[in-house]
């Protein structure tokens, strides 16, 4: 069994075509923020009335004219990280902010939250459209391959709950017994131990997402792993997440992998399955009506 390898490791190169380059942006809350790219790797930004703040940031480029802009900023002290989907052929951008230690009860567990607006430019009407949640994906399952030794299926189960296939515990158990690399072998015991607490209660994986159209082409794909957090007796595994801007004709991704204290970019390439999995079928045991991490779940309503 391969080695686990970060997943920075195969990621594509960043891009540092934002260098100079500012933008006015309004967003729907009725807040407005200017951004100032100073070069590849940092930019000054400011709400509407007040200075100006240095920060860095990393850029990943999704298709000609749309950027993955992740930047943490260091006056929130690691607490509180911003995603801009900047799209520049529609003038629309799209933030997604996760927070730590914003449910004091879980201090594992971040919520994601989205927030629609458009970039103003001199001399031009704002947009009046917008990127907006969708639920095209729905029915879709895709394994995206981050490095040669980790890749995950992503099973779009409905607009606002994605699932993973079942764990092969049998397998696990077997890799764990059968390592001789110490690193691999206690990388294999958390797997298991969590098997062991969770085997009634933790079939397969259920969890809060939603999906936002940006064009034709380009789906933002947000989730939290809150039910893998709570069904966990321990409460040790989980509570992150994954912000990825997903090529759904290409199948490719860009994006940001999250988790307290925890953050990095991503990119992965996806192949299809056209086959159902068993998991589509199940009923779900968790209680999905109180979850947290994601609070625009509950205002996101389609005809299913």
């Amino acid at each position: 069994m391969p080695k686990y390898k970060p997943l920075e490791q195969y990621r594509a190169p960043f891009n540092y075509e934002l260098t100079g380059k500012s933008f006015h942006l309004v967003m729907d809350d009725g807040s407005e923020l200017s951004l100032v790219f100073l070069d590849g790797e940092n930019l000054q930004w400011a709400e509407k009335g007040k200075p100006y703040v240095w920060d860095s940031y990393e850029c990943l480029k999704a298709d000609d004219t749309t950027y993955f802009v992740h930047t943490a900023p260091e006056m929130y002290g690691g607490k509180m990280n911003f995603c801009l989907i900047i799209d520049l052929q529609q003038g629309l951008v799209t933030q997604v902010k996760t927070l730590e230690n914003d449910i004091p009860e879980n201090p594992k567990l971040m919520r994601a939250v989205p927030l629609f607006g458009a970039i103003k430019f001199p001399g031009c009407p704002l947009p009046e459209k917008r990127h907006f949640f969708n639920n095209t994906m729905v029915g879709r399952r895709i394994t995206w391959h981050y490095n040669p030794g980790f890749s995950i299926q992503h099973i779009y189960y409905r607009p606002t709950f994605y699932r993973l296939p079942k764990y092969n515990v049998e397998a696990t158990n077997r890799h764990y017994e059968e390592a001789t690399d110490p690193e691999e072998k206690a990388r294999l015991k958390v797997y298991v131990d969590r098997f062991e607490r969770c085997a009634k209660t933790y079939p397969f994986c259920e969890e809060p997402c939603f999906h936002v159209t940006i064009n034709d082409h380009l789906n933002l794909f947000v989730f939290c792993e809150e039910n893998e957090n709570l069904y966990d007796p321990l409460h040790l595994v989980g509570g992150g997440g994954i912000i990825l801007l997903q090529d759904i004709e290409r199948l490719t991704d860009v994006g940001l992998s999250y988790n307290v204290n925890d953050y990095c970019m991503v990119t992965a390439y996806g192949v299809e399955s056209f086959v159902p999995d068993e998991v589509e079928s199940l009923e779900a045991p968790y209680d999905n009506t109180k979850l947290q991490t994601i609070p625009c779940i509950y205002d996101i309503h389609f005809n299913e």
